[in-house]
């Protein structure tokens, strides 16, 4: 039988993966000249206007990756170190 794995250890998973995933965006916007080269068929805005909306989209990524993963994180330690 399978075992579960710990919330704990799931969220700590789910956090690692989200900050190499954000690192690898980062790198991604530091090239934003070459991939606004590649997709400026599909996209009809300057290139300001591209790393703008590069920028809010790493943004609200963050806020989300923030509230649905760290913050329960710390809850949980919060509530196993009461017990």
């Amino acid at each position: 039988m399978i075992s579960r794995p710990n919330t704990l250890q799931f969220l700590w998973n789910c956090i690692v993966i989200n900050i190499a995933f954000l690192s690898i965006l980062f790198l991604f916007l530091l090239g934003s000249e070459q991939i606004y080269s590649i997709h400026r068929y599909f996209y009809s805005g300057s290139l300001e206007e591209f790393e703008k909306t590069l920028y809010l989209m790493l943004g609200i990524y963050k806020l989300l990756w923030f509230f649905f993963n760290v913050v329960p994180y710390l809850a949980l330690r919060q509530l196993n170190k009461k017990v």
